[in-house]
């Protein structure tokens, strides 16, 4: 998938959805909830959310401890489940891992604030859109990961109290034209993700009743101008992380060795980057250096 500086251009009807601005702007605010609603009711297939509460971003945990984690969209539902949705355009080592922590996470906090007298575990899913393949050798789409058994001969699910959505966009086709005439829901979702702010009209091809709704919430039209030069201001820190970041592979490949993360890290710090990027790009803590 093309980086977000690649995708964007002055002028665009459009913002890109894929964006960190954009995402929380279509998924996480209280304007829009009816997209993330009916977002989940097309992936979530084994209840209907009629509504959620958005959550603060970092769950508190028992004895008082807060988990720092920057989610893009944590909510509560009707039935008291939790659903965390994810926007990740790179996907860092050890992402699958990271996953299963935010969803541990919610089921902790979850525990830790409302707990009745019981020991039941409200459903907790996590919702992981990426721009890379996470699971390259699985060719279908998307990835559903819960606690299974994996001795037996076919797949047995022993508890899917917590339930991992990868959806993989290089999975999906790339443009209207490719989309096949049966295409679903998902398969036209993808696409709008990895090309909306291309258009100038909405296609008919990609006409869906929570499409068009997403095609509204992302038409700047309806933006005043201060969201629109924080849509742009975001949008540059982030085309500095990505130029941070392809720096990075490369060095790391090219050295190989600890060294090359600190120097990058170092030159993250000196250009006033957060200690949070800085650590999550390279792995090198700023208090170390």
């Amino acid at each position: 998938m093309k980086s977000l500086k690649e995708r964007y251009r002055e002028g665009q009807r459009y913002i890109i959805p894929t964006s960190d601005w954009g995402f929380k702007r279509l998924f996480g605010t209280e304007m829009n909830k009816n997209l993330l609603i009916g977002f989940l009711n097309r992936i979530i297939d084994d209840r209907t959310i009629e509504t959620v509460e958005y959550l603060n971003t970092e769950p508190l945990l028992p004895f008082g401890k807060t988990l720092e984690m920057r989610f893009d969209v944590y909510c509560k539902c009707t039935d008291g489940s939790r659903v965390i949705v994810e926007m990740q355009n790179y996907v860092r080592p050890a992402f699958v891992n990271r996953v299963q922590l935010y969803a541990s996470a919610a089921v902790l906090e979850r525990y830790a604030n409302e707990r009745n007298g019981d020991d039941r575990i409200t459903k907790t899913y996590c919702i992981a859109i990426t721009g890379e393949n996470v699971f390259p050798e699985i060719k279908h789409a998307p990835v559903r990961l819960a606690m299974c058994d994996i001795d037996a001969g076919t797949t047995h699910i022993l508890n899917d109290q917590i339930l991992q959505i990868f959806i993989e966009l290089p999975k999906f086709a790339d443009t209207v034209r490719m989309l096949e005439e049966n295409a679903d829901f998902l398969d036209k979702f993808a696409v709008v993700m990895k090309t909306l702010e291309q258009y100038k009209e909405p296609p008919t091809e990609l006409q869906d009743d929570l499409l068009d709704d997403l095609f509204d919430a992302a038409d700047t039209k309806h933006y005043d101008s201060a969201d629109k030069d924080n849509y742009k201001a975001q949008l540059m820190n982030q085309f500095e992380y990505e130029a941070t970041l392809r720096d990075y592979k490369e060095e790391g490949r090219a050295e190989g060795r600890d060294e090359a993360r600190a120097q990058i890290a170092r030159a993250m710090k000196a250009e006033g980057l957060s200690d949070d990027l800085i650590k999550d790009v390279t792995g090198v803590s700023p208090d170390a250096l």
